[in-house]
Protein backbone atom coordinates (compact mmCIF):
# COMPACT_ATOMS: atom_id res chain seq x y z
CA UNK A 1 0.00 0.00 0.00
CA UNK A 2 1.30 3.41 -0.97
CA UNK A 3 1.73 6.02 1.77
CA UNK A 4 2.78 9.65 2.03
CA UNK A 5 6.47 10.31 2.40
CA UNK A 6 7.95 11.31 5.75
CA UNK A 7 8.41 14.95 4.74
CA UNK A 8 4.72 15.31 3.80
CA UNK A 9 3.60 13.54 6.96
CA UNK A 10 5.67 15.93 9.09
CA UNK A 11 4.21 18.91 7.23
CA UNK A 12 0.64 17.72 7.79
CA UNK A 13 1.40 16.88 11.40
CA UNK A 14 2.59 20.47 11.91
CA UNK A 15 -0.47 21.91 10.11
CA UNK A 16 -2.92 19.78 12.09
CA UNK A 17 -1.16 20.44 15.40
CA UNK A 18 -1.26 24.19 14.74
CA UNK A 19 -4.98 24.03 13.89
CA UNK A 20 -5.63 21.98 17.03
CA UNK A 21 -3.70 24.43 19.23
CA UNK A 22 -5.39 27.47 17.67
CA UNK A 23 -8.85 25.97 18.16
CA UNK A 24 -8.09 25.05 21.78
CA UNK A 25 -6.90 28.61 22.38
CA UNK A 26 -10.05 30.02 20.76
CA UNK A 27 -12.24 27.76 22.90
CA UNK A 28 -10.41 28.86 26.06
CA UNK A 29 -10.87 32.51 25.06
CA UNK A 30 -14.59 31.99 24.38
CA UNK A 31 -15.02 30.21 27.69
CA UNK A 32 -13.24 33.00 29.60
CA UNK A 33 -15.27 35.65 27.78
CA UNK A 34 -18.46 33.78 28.60
CA UNK A 35 -17.50 33.53 32.26
CA UNK A 36 -16.70 37.25 32.41
CA UNK A 37 -19.96 38.13 30.65
CA UNK A 38 -21.91 35.90 33.05
CA UNK A 39 -20.22 37.50 36.07
CA UNK A 40 -20.94 40.97 34.71
CA UNK A 41 -24.60 40.11 34.13
CA UNK A 42 -25.13 38.52 37.54
CA UNK A 43 -23.32 41.36 39.31
CA UNK A 44 -25.15 44.13 37.49
CA UNK A 45 -28.45 45.57 38.62
CA UNK A 46 -31.45 44.52 36.61
CA UNK A 47 -32.31 47.08 33.98
CA UNK A 48 -35.84 48.03 33.11
CA UNK A 49 -35.46 45.80 30.02
CA UNK A 50 -34.22 42.73 31.89
CA UNK A 51 -37.50 40.89 31.46
CA UNK A 52 -38.31 42.22 28.01
CA UNK A 53 -39.28 39.46 25.54
CA UNK A 54 -36.99 40.85 22.83
CA UNK A 55 -34.01 40.71 25.16
CA UNK A 56 -34.88 37.17 26.22
CA UNK A 57 -35.16 36.15 22.56
CA UNK A 58 -31.80 37.74 21.80
CA UNK A 59 -30.21 35.96 24.77
CA UNK A 60 -31.70 32.66 23.60
CA UNK A 61 -30.44 33.22 20.04
CA UNK A 62 -26.94 33.97 21.36
CA UNK A 63 -26.99 30.90 23.58
CA UNK A 64 -28.14 28.69 20.70
CA UNK A 65 -25.45 30.08 18.41
CA UNK A 66 -22.75 29.55 21.04
CA UNK A 67 -23.89 25.99 21.67
CA UNK A 68 -23.85 25.25 17.93
CA UNK A 69 -20.36 26.71 17.61
CA UNK A 70 -19.14 24.70 20.57
CA UNK A 71 -20.59 21.49 19.11
CA UNK A 72 -19.02 22.15 15.71
CA UNK A 73 -15.66 22.99 17.28
CA UNK A 74 -15.75 19.89 19.48
CA UNK A 75 -16.35 17.68 16.45
CA UNK A 76 -13.49 19.38 14.61
CA UNK A 77 -11.15 18.85 17.58
CA UNK A 78 -11.96 15.13 17.47
CA UNK A 79 -11.29 15.07 13.71
CA UNK A 80 -7.94 16.79 14.22
CA UNK A 81 -6.97 14.36 17.00
CA UNK A 82 -8.01 11.43 14.79
CA UNK A 83 -5.86 12.79 11.94
CA UNK A 84 -2.87 13.00 14.28
CA UNK A 85 -3.52 9.40 15.35
CA UNK A 86 -3.61 8.31 11.69
CA UNK A 87 -0.25 10.02 11.13
CA UNK A 88 1.22 8.09 14.06
CA UNK A 89 -0.31 4.81 12.83
CA UNK A 90 0.92 5.35 9.28
CA UNK A 91 -2.56 5.45 7.76
CA UNK A 92 -2.88 9.21 7.22
CA UNK A 93 -3.73 10.17 3.66
CA UNK A 94 -5.15 6.76 2.78
CA UNK A 95 -8.84 6.63 1.82
CA UNK A 96 -10.80 4.49 4.29
CA UNK A 97 -13.07 3.27 1.47
CA UNK A 98 -10.85 2.44 -1.53
CA UNK A 99 -7.51 2.32 0.37
CA UNK A 100 -5.82 4.56 -2.26
CA UNK A 101 -3.83 7.69 -1.49
CA UNK A 102 -5.94 10.79 -1.03
CA UNK A 103 -4.62 13.46 -3.44
CA UNK A 104 -2.42 16.11 -1.85
CA UNK A 105 -4.71 18.87 -3.11
CA UNK A 106 -7.56 17.37 -1.07
CA UNK A 107 -5.43 16.93 2.06
CA UNK A 108 -4.18 20.49 1.77
CA UNK A 109 -7.77 21.75 1.53
CA UNK A 110 -9.12 19.36 4.20
CA UNK A 111 -6.28 18.02 6.38
CA UNK A 112 -8.75 15.85 8.32
CA UNK A 113 -10.05 14.10 5.18
CA UNK A 114 -10.50 10.33 5.48
CA UNK A 115 -11.86 9.75 1.97
CA UNK A 116 -10.76 10.69 -1.52
CA UNK A 117 -13.13 12.93 -3.48
CA UNK A 118 -14.62 10.07 -5.50
CA UNK A 119 -15.40 7.96 -2.43
CA UNK A 120 -16.68 10.99 -0.52
CA UNK A 121 -19.13 11.74 -3.37
CA UNK A 122 -20.25 8.09 -3.53
CA UNK A 123 -20.86 7.92 0.23
CA UNK A 124 -22.72 11.23 0.16
CA UNK A 125 -24.82 10.07 -2.81
CA UNK A 126 -25.76 6.84 -0.98
CA UNK A 127 -26.66 8.77 2.17
CA UNK A 128 -28.93 11.09 0.18
CA UNK A 129 -30.63 8.16 -1.54
CA UNK A 130 -31.21 6.43 1.80
CA UNK A 131 -32.59 9.64 3.28
CA UNK A 132 -35.18 9.81 0.49
CA UNK A 133 -36.53 6.36 1.37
Amino acid sequence: METLDKKDLERFKRIITEKHSALCEELRYREQSSIKENQRETGAELSSYANHPAEAASDYANLTMNLNLAERDSKYLVQLADALDRIEQGTYGICVVCRKLIPMVRLEAVPTATKCIECKHEVKKREQEEAKR
